[in-house]
């Protein structure tokens, strides 16, 4: 997998969108989930409701708009890395090499710091946490033909709705 961490080709493109799509599933945010869009430019193909994008409230204490940012940056960082993973772990049955993960990690906190005001520490124990979950997420034994699935029927259909979504990945109930 190269350093940019670029899509390849649009096999690639579809596992690294059923990827995020899986990571919101397992991080429980579908409330946030619109549509997944395989023709939508990269940073787009995975639409969200307005409320993920949490612009903040006078109703709300500085406490509730900090904690939902963070909660926010944490779906963000798992979707980015269950992108990679899916592509790497479960189409190329590859596990990511130290670089990319290393890229992946540099790249989170500089977010986590931009987003979120985190110190290094704190968005990389957050990394380190979600990596090892998606990790074990990813290598399960029932998640590659779910993946696969899902990929299949991205690349078929071109754009799913959070319904189509939901029901391609109620398998991951079970597991």
């Amino acid at each position: 997998m190269e350093e940019t961490l670029g899509y390849k080709n649009e096999d690639d493109k579809c596992y690294g969108a059923t990827g995020m799509a899986v990571a919101v599933v397992v991080f429980d945010g579908e409330r946030y989930l619109a549509a997944v869009d395989l023709d939508a430019d990269p940073g787009s193909m995975l639409e969200m409701t307005d409320d993920f994008y949490f612009t903040g409230s006078p109703a709300l204490s500085a406490k509730s708009v900090w904690n939902r940012i963070l909660q926010n940056y944490n779906l963000t960082l798992a979707m980015s890395l269950a992108n990679v993973m899916c592509r790497s772990i479960v189409r190329d049955r590859k596990p990511l090499s130290p670089a990319v993960r290393e890229r992946l990690r540099r790249l989170s906190i500089e977010q986590g710091n931009e987003s979120c005001s985190l110190d290094e520490d704190e968005s990389g124990r957050l990394f380190d946490k979600n990596y090892t979950y998606l990790t074990r997420v990813f290598n399960h034994t029932g998640i590659g033909s779910v993946c696969h699935d899902f990929a299949d029927t991205l690349k078929r259909r071109r754009r799913l709705t959070r319904h189509d979504i939901l029901e391609e990945l109620r398998a991951l109930g079970m597991m």
